[in-house]
């Protein structure tokens, strides 16, 4: 995001154009690479657009833990 005081100017606006989107494959949509945005912009509500960080890891579940025996430190560096 590019925050400015001033209105973009074309070469600012044809920048962003250039740096593409970033596509969310969870929330399958694009977004902007580089987005630009006034302090009147944030100042009247508009913020970046960008994926919810809402309920990002709720699809990975945590390892099990293993409580089999644990190892002898001569198993792991063999023995001495």
């Amino acid at each position: 995001m590019l925050l400015t005081l001033t209105p973009p100017t074309a070469s600012m606006r044809t920048e962003a154009a250039s740096a593409g989107f970033y596509h969310s494959e969870g929330w399958n949509r694009d977004y902007p690479g580089l987005q630009i945005l006034t302090v009147e912009d944030l100042l009247a509500g508009r913020g970046v657009d960008y994926p919810p960080a809402e309920f990002v890891n709720v699809t990975f579940r945590r390892a099990p833990r293993d409580r089999g025996k644990l190892a002898e430190p001569s198993d792991l560096f063999g023995s001495r």
